[in-house]
Parts: structure tokens; sequence; C-alpha cells
């Protein structure tokens, strides 16, 4: 059911799209089926044992690598971790299921406020399928192990087994997209934060190279479609959808960022 909607959804943004957005769309969906192919079968186990060997310095196979259930949520951090770790995971913390979920709500009813109408749910859409897809990548697949040292000792490290892909990173290039989209003075600031998660989320040893890499991929994959909801539909397109959403199709245009031309 969920995939029909998901089907129903792309169909309806489809003609909002450039021909440089569908090649830029077609391109993330080919690099996203074959760093998620290739992850299972150990093609980046390299490069991600490096990242736990030197890019990881306050890993502790016994205790930080094994997570906690309330650090990421209602807090940013665990209480016991190295300053250094502290100030990584508040850099990836607006990432959480908790403030990525106010950011879009918010969002939305702005967007509504703005004159986007029904278009305002997209970022909601988009934010709950990043989700469904980091839900399945971890429950369905299985990356080789990786090992951490602990006293001389080689540990199999746990939770680095089903951390692909990484959910913190969809939600924090969707939420450097929407606060761009809605502050648009905030941009760069926007831009510099979202490109600083990603190597935090491997130096506090939440996830390896390679989870962020998905995860990247699937964030921008969804701002390029989220983008593409947010503009005026096509005269053709929109002759049933209301005087109202037509009338406000010109307010909401001027906010949206257009990385590509409509044709």
């Amino acid at each position: 059911m969920g995939s029909v909607t998901l089907v129903g959804y792309l169909r309806r943004v489809r003609p909002a799209l450039g021909r440089r957005d569908r090649l830029l769309a077609a391109l993330l969906v080919l690099l996203l089926a074959l760093l998620t192919a290739l992850v299972p079968r150990g093609a980046f186990t390299r490069l991600d044992q490096h990242a736990v060997d030197h890019w990881m310095p306050w890993l502790v196979p016994s205790s930080r690598a094994e997570g906690t259930t309330l650090a990421g949520y209602w807090r940013p951090f665990p209480l016991d971790i190295s300053t250094g770790d502290k100030l990584m995971d508040l850099v990836s913390y607006p990432c959480s299921l908790l403030l990525s979920g106010l950011l879009v709500t918010g969002a939305t009813l702005l967007l509504r406020r703005r004159g986007y109408g029904a278009r305002a749910l997209a970022p909601a859409a988009a934010w709950l399928v990043g989700n469904g897809l980091e839900w399945v990548g971890k429950h369905v697949l299985t990356r080789p192990p990786l090992y951490g040292s602990l006293g001389g000792e080689r540990l199999p490290l746990r939770s680095f087994g089903d951390s692909y892909p990484s959910g913190h990173m969809i939600r924090g290039i969707l939420a450097a997209y929407l606060l761009a989209l809605l502050w648009p003075r905030a941009r760069a600031a926007a831009a510099l934060w979202a490109v600083a998660v990603a190597p935090s989320l491997v130096l506090v040893s939440a996830h390896t190279p390679s989870d962020v890499a998905g995860g990247a991929l699937i964030g921008l994959l969804l701002v390029l479609l989220v983008n593409a909801a947010l503009r005026p539909p096509p005269l053709s397109a929109g002759r049933g959808s209301g005087s109202s959403d037509r009338s406000s199709s010109s307010r909401a245009a001027r906010t949206a960022i257009a990385p590509g031309s409509r044709t």
C-alpha cells in the first residue's frame, strides 16, 4: 500500500521536474542502488574499518558502540562521555527524530500560511519516507563485521552491522533544505551545518562513511522531490486543483528553491 502511494506521489511530482532535475534524480537513484547493493557485499569494509581504526577517537567497543536508549532522542548525548564527543553530538542533534520532526511540523504550518496549500505537506511526506527507508535498510541489510580494539583485543562492533543508511544524515539534509527555504538568509549557514553533520557522525562512532553516504544520497533525492512538489503545478496539471491553490502558486514560487529549470 505504501509503495502504491509513493509511486502516485512521484507521478504527481514528475511534471514539475525539469530535465536537469530528472537527470540528477536518476543519477542519485543509480548511485544509491549501487551503494546499497555493495555495502552488504563488503565492498566498503576496508574504508569503514579504516574509519573505525583512525577516525573515531572516542570509540569504546564495550559502551559507546552499543549505544543508549536516551542519547540522541530526549538529550543530545550520554552524560558519561568525553567533551569532544559531546560537542560532536551537539552538531548532529538537530537531525534527531524529535527535533527534525518538530522542524518539519513547523515548516508545514509556515508553508500553509504562505499559500502552498496541500503542497505544504511535501516536507512531512519526505520526512516519513526517509525514516521509512532508514528502518527498512537497518532491518534488511547486514554488512560484514567491523572490529574495534579494547585492551589490545579486537572485538566485533555489533552496532555497525545494521547501521546503513544513516537516518541522521537523511534528516539533516532535509532540515537544512527547510531552513534555507524558509529563511533564505540562512542558506549558507544551513549548508555548512549539513556538511558538518557528515564527519560528526563518524567522529562520534555513530556511523561509518558508507552509512553517511547512503543517508546523504537519500536526503538529496528527497530534497529534489520536495523542491519539485513545492513549485507551482503546470497549467495543464492544475486545471482541477481549485482557484485558491492556483492563485497562491505565484506567491509560493517566490520562496521555493529551484535547482533546475522547469520544462
